[in-house]
């Protein structure tokens, strides 16, 4: 083990920076800068923070921040086998230790500033930052960012809503990062556009498009022209799906910032319009806090299960799940998947998730669609798991394939009760209707029209309604 002198303290604070030393030992009563004080200078810095400290003193003393196992404190006259035993332990503990070789807080040292110096010293490995219960990690490789990952987001877009913490904790955990290089920028433009939207979304919050604001497309919205930035054509396919400012933000893959200024763009050239809301409104949920309550005590069961389950859609063709889950994106908690909004793809694919909902108390529900045809009965079976509820579907196009809409009810009511709720879609005798479906006069059925998020909206009471009916009368 090689070893470097310093003949005071402000030298060795230097060296320590420099060299990165694996243990450091000093007298209190080192010149230009005592012993304590440049244990708690080096243990403030991240370069230095897990490196253990040897202090030889010719008084006993307490020294704040000293870490039981790792750190020593020693008074004179020495007993060098002691010395050279503490030591020893003291460098295996902090070896057991270095899989965290820089960890602190964002209120001591930025994000920004921490990559910078991961940059300037090319260091490898995986930084992990958590604040207020969320946590994020970004992927470096000889001191540059290969990709960021939070949630669900990625890219500069995790990466810049990681800009705006300042609060929480960072650790860097050096191993060998196989991750693909998926941000191109080099470290440097990338921390200075970062810390750019950063500022300037706080700077212009007030101007920007509301996270509760609803948005309707334009006629003009059909005819954008070929050319411009791909944030444009994302912006607009999104709002097809989701009407809320939040939801367009959340899917776009684009950062945070840069989609509040494209809405802004569209929205002052015609191309979509914004009706502003509440957070209290866009928030107002379906049911009380009981009754959220009771709805996760069902899907979850004696055990305690995790809280989401699902509700199957069951329909005639693909055109009227479209039309469905269309008028479902303004309910409060609602989610659309993006390829539903597209009859095309709904056609090709009417199996699978089409949406979600995100009740109070973190209860998820996805709406999946499941097909009629006889020979996927077995997977009506296989996708009932956690089941909630079942939503019927009929149209015109599909009024042929009403027994079978029938069948897959009758099939996977087999395996779980659940209460279900029927919906109709276009020109279709309500009297057949009811026929076809078993229905008495009592019992609802619902038809899709212009009051499309009040239908959905119903069809939604109706079916959690008969949920709690349900477990009132079990």
């Amino acid at each position: 083990m090689e070893t470097v002198i310093a003949p005071d303290g402000a030298r060795a604070l230097e060296l320590a920076i420099e060299e990165g030393p694996s243990f450091i030992a000093v007298d209190a009563a080192l010149p230009v800068i005592g012993g304590e004080r440049l244990f708690h200078t080096l243990r403030k810095n991240p370069h230095t923070s897990r490196v253990p400290f040897l202090i030889v003193s010719d008084a006993a003393s307490e020294i704040r921040g000293f870490r039981a196992g790792v750190d020593i404190f020693l008074k004179r006259p020495l007993n060098f086998e002691e010395m050279y035993a503490r030591m020893r332990q003291s460098l295996l503990t902090a070896g057991n230790e270095a899989s965290k070789e820089i960890e602190g807080t964002l209120s001591h040292m930025s994000l920004a500033d921490l990559l910078q110096f991961l940059h300037l010293n090319r260091k490898e490995g995986e930084l992990k930052v958590t604040s207020d219960g969320r946590t994020g990690s970004v992927f470096i490789k000889e001191g540059d960012i290969l990709n960021a990952a939070l949630e669900v987001a990625e890219r500069e877009k995790a990466l810049f809503r990681m800009f705006h913490w300042t609060e929480g904790r960072f650790e860097f955990i050096p191993k060998p990062v196989a991750a693909p290089k998926k941000i191109k920028a080099s470290t440097g433009s990338l921390l200075m556009e970062g810390m750019r939207q950063v500022d300037e979304y706080r700077s212009k919050k007030d101007q920007l498009p509301s996270p509760d604001s609803v948005l309707k497309l334009s006629p003009a919205a059909e005819s954008v022209p070929k050319g411009l930035q791909p944030i444009v054509y994302d912006v607009v396919q999104l709002v097809k799906a989701n009407a809320r400012v939040r939801d367009v933000v959340e899917r776009s893959s684009f950062p945070d910032y840069e989609v509040y200024q494209t809405i802004a763009a569209l929205a002052a050239k015609g191309i979509l319009s914004e009706k502003k809301g509440s957070g209290a409104e866009s928030r107002k949920e379906f049911l009380s806090a009981d009754e959220v309550l009771s709805i996760r005590e069902k899907i979850a069961g004696p055990s305690g299960g995790a809280g989401h389950g699902k509700i199957l859609l069951i329909s005639t063709s693909a055109h009227v799940v479209a039309e469905f889950i269309r008028d479902c994106r303004d309910l409060p908690g609602f989610s659309l998947n993006t390829k539903s909004a597209f009859p095309e793809l709904s056609m090709v694919n009417p199996l699978g998730e089409v949406g979600s909902f995100r009740l109070s108390g973190g209860i998820d529900l996805s709406l999946f669609s499941v097909p009629t045809v006889k020979s996927t009965g077995p997977l009506w079976r296989a996708f009932s798991g956690n089941l909630v509820g079942i939503i019927l579907l009929a149209d015109e196009e599909g009024a042929p394939q009403i027994k079978e809409l029938l069948d897959a009810k009758r099939d996977i009511l087999l395996k779980k009760r659940a209460p279900s709720v029927h919906v109709v879609r276009g020109v279709l005798d309500e009297d057949a209707c009811r026929k076809g479906l078993g229905l008495s006069d009592a019992e609802p059925l619902y038809t899709l029209g212009k009051d499309g998020a009040e239908t959905a909206a119903r069809v939604f009471h109706s079916l959690f309604g008969s949920l709690l009916s349900e477990e009132k009368a079990v």
